[in-house]
């Protein structure tokens, strides 16, 4: 005879949901190229010449997604990584099933501390150009994290985080 097994299903309720859409890409092109003027009023060089500083953005994807994947191992979590990634404002990293707000939250604060940190560091070795693009790139790039970061802080402690395809969704279990 075969003993039972003990099993939970959770369902959950959508309290908000995080999208950081064509506004947001736009607003993020629009602050780029406004970091890309004062880079250039800053060091008297004409913009077109910092155009081809923006070589230097992917790497910041790259800097989010493997400081992301480094952190979720470190913690023994298994990380997801899907398909949008070069589309999506989180550069297709996440969990795939719901996780704790803490969890969400201390990942999100790494991802952007040490991003920022690295950024940081790569400056001193880079031309002033390419180190002035990448840090406001970093930040540029960093803002639908630390915004979905802070709205978390109005979501109740015992809510999860979902990271969906292009959002991230706060949910709330009912048991």
């Amino acid at each position: 005879m075969k003993a039972p097994t003990s099993q939970t299903i959770y369902s959950y309720k959508l309290l908000y949901r995080f999208r950081w859409g064509l506004a947001g890409a736009l607003l993020q092109w629009l602050l780029m190229g406004l970091s890309l003027l004062l880079s250039s009023r800053l060091l008297h060089v004409p913009t077109a010449r910092l155009i081809v500083t923006l070589a230097i953005v992917p790497a910041i994807a790259v800097c989010h997604l493997i400081v992301f994947r480094l952190y979720a191992r470190l913690r023994q979590q298994k990380p997801q990584t899907t398909a949008d990634m070069l589309v999506s404002p989180w550069w297709g990293s996440g969990y795939r099933l719901p996780v704790t707000l803490t969890v969400y939250r201390r990942g999100e604060c790494t991802v952007l501390l040490g991003c920022l940190l690295l950024a940081a560091a790569a400056y001193v070795w880079l031309p002033v150009e390419y180190g002035l693009t990448l840090l406001g790139g970093t930040l540029v790039l960093s803002l639908p994290r630390l915004l979905a970061l802070l709205v978390s802080f109005r979501q109740p402690k015992s809510s999860r985080v979902k990271y969906e395809n292009r959002s991230i969704a706060f949910l709330l279990t009912d048991g």
